[in-house]
């Protein structure tokens, strides 16, 4: 059985879950809870690194698993930006929230929220399809969480950037505007 992520096919079990409330452990999708689990010092050792590509829409796309990123390169041609981003974690912890990978309907251009209500909004209104859960983040810093990462909106594209890249797309990228503060994510692997 293959699944599709956008553009990307890829068998089931590896990378990214695709069923609500799931997450990846092992290679098998498992129900799981974004408040239950071990705490954030015992999920170091499932962070995964975040990669931010460029899809050949223009749009951006997130995976916490190398080999999706590695399939959107080779069989695509996307492209992996030098974007700074770090890691998050493959299950869930205490004081971890999940994060929510969106496709939008009309091309290769991906969203990422932490809000249930807006991850439903969006699915609703057919503009956008669910694509899984992207990893669990530090809902806070006393949660584990070492960076804030924004969210960014710019001509139906989404991005993901630390306060010091916000800063220089807002000031050198023309049409981009801040949706606010997303997560925070681990500095290290582990």
């Amino acid at each position: 059985m293959a699944l599709s992520f956008g553009r990307l096919t890829r068998p089931a079990g590896l990378g990214l879950a695709v069923t609500l409330g799931a997450t990846l452990s092992l290679g098998v999708a498992t129900p799981s809870s974004a408040t239950a689990g071990t705490s954030a010092t015992s999920a170091a050792g499932k962070r995964a690194k975040l990669y931010e590509l460029v899809t050949k829409d223009g749009g951006f796309f997130y995976t916490s698993s190398a080999s999706e990123r590695d399939a959107a390169v080779g069989k695509h041609g996307w492209k992996v930006t030098r974007t700074p981003l770090y890691y998050l974690s493959r299950a869930p912890f205490r004081g971890g929230k999940p994060l929510y990978r969106l496709r939008w309907t009309k091309k290769a251009s991906y969203i990422v929220t932490a809000s249930v209500a807006e991850r439903e909004r969006l699915v609703t209104s057919g503009r956008f399809r669910y694509d899984g859960v992207l990893g669990y983040a530090p809902a806070s810093a006393g949660a584990g969480g070492e960076v804030k990462v924004f969210r960014l909106t710019g001509e139906n594209r989404w991005r993901l950037a630390i306060a010091s890249h916000t800063r220089k797309i807002l000031a050198n990228e023309p049409g981009w505007k801040l949706d606010g503060p997303l997560l925070y994510q681990f500095r290290q692997a582990g």
